[in-house]
């Protein structure tokens, strides 16, 4: 999580939705479940002439898209179940052209590995060299890095050191810094008790949990209005 698999994929599907009559973008998460997929899929594909309102999600995908090449992204993907897979993709089976795409995002290897047709792109973290700048910027902006506040060099390639070249945690953690741009906070930041219950080399949890720790109070209690509801 936060290596920036669905940041890569929207870059990509920004720069080839052009090429597509029918571009659609699905975040499935932990529910992978064909008739949740196909409802929300259907609201993102134009209706067409002489549709019947009777027919089932899966009948009006496969109407929809007759004769149309369309984009399928399926963003976040935990859980593989042959049976669901088949159900969710037979309407698209039907569509009748070549050219079209699916993409999955997956963290889970043998998601991957069972839904692939070609060999799988496996995002690595950023090396140091790549994340620093990344960092840089999102304390920054376009002001030259470290500028007026040389002091805060140090503390802050630390802090990186700490961030295992995760881009979310760099950009979390960043903007967490950037709204206080003094050595104090920056101290309090790095020497945080936080960073001791990373449970592995994976774990973004604690610079995620840093920056919720520094919102203001009424911003935390939104934070939790936010997470009721769905995903």
């Amino acid at each position: 999580g936060g290596i920036g698999k669905t940041t890569f994929t929207q870059h990509l599907y920004e720069e080839v939705k052009s090429h597509f009559q029918v571009p659609i973008w699905i975040c499935v998460s932990l529910n992978f479940n064909a008739n949740r997929l196909a409802r929300e899929i259907v609201k993102q594909i134009p209706e067409v002439n002489g549709e019947n309102k009777n027919w089932s999600e899966e009948e009006k995908i496969a109407q929809r898209l007759q004769s149309k090449r369309f984009l399928l992204v399926l963003d976040d993907m935990w859980t593989y179940h042959e049976d669901e897979w088949r159900k969710l993709l037979a309407p698209f089976r039907k569509a009748g052209t070549g050219g079209n795409m699916v993409i999955v995002t997956t963290r889970i290897p043998h998601v991957a590995k069972m839904v692939k047709t070609v060999d799988h792109l496996n995002l690595e973290r950023l090396r140091r060299e790549d994340i620093l700048p990344f960092f840089e910027e999102c304390v920054f902006g376009d002001q030259q890095p470290w500028k007026d506040h040389d002091v805060l060099r140090e503390v802050g390639e630390k802090i990186v050191d700490k961030l295992k070249g995760f881009p979310l945690a760099a950009k979390t953690v960043g903007r967490l810094l950037r709204n206080n741009l003094t050595f104090d906070h920056w101290t309090r930041v790095l020497d945080s008790k936080e960073w001791e219950l990373q449970t592995s080399d994976d774990d973004i949890m604690p610079a995620l949990k840093l920056s919720y720790d520094y919102l203001p109070f009424h911003l935390q209690q939104c934070f939790s209005y936010c997470a009721l509801f769905p995903e």
